[in-house]
């Protein structure tokens, strides 16, 4: 006679090989779904002046610079999904660009300008 546990491991082992692979989500479908869900979160962006209006970097290029700044309504909650959806973005592209050299000539990037045109929060001119 074969102890219970063996009658359990035999309807175990192949639920557990039959399974579908899970295929992982690659960095370029990850970045996409992170935009779309950062664009989803920003919404429109409304705003009576500059003041209800805030920016937040994101992104990593091959200098360590943010790739792109992101204008958003300084609503509740909003900050802090943001935050955790830009660092993800920023950790993707950081990992992408781990192991290749460093240009030689990187600079410093500086924030940009924040605006509230057409009563939204958008990303001014990086020329100042």
């Amino acid at each position: 006679m074969r102890p219970p546990m063996y009658r359990i491991l035999c309807f175990l082992i192949p639920a557990v090989t039959s399974a579908p692979p899970v295929h992982a989500e690659d960095d370029a479908q990850a970045l996409v779904r992170l935009k779309a869900e950062i664009t989803q979160v920003v919404g429109d962006g409304r705003c009576g002046n500059v003041s209800f209006c805030r920016i937040l970097p994101m992104g990593y290029d091959a200098c360590g610079n943010p790739t792109a700044w992101i204008a958003y309504n300084n609503a509740p909650d909003i900050k802090e999904i943001l935050e955790t959806k830009a660092s993800e973005v920023t950790f993707v592209e950081e990992d992408r660009m781990r192991g290749k050299p460093k240009p030689a000539d990187c600079k410093p990037v500086r924030a940009p300008k924040l605006a509230c045109i057409n009563g939204r929060c958008v990303v001014g001119d990086l020329s100042y």
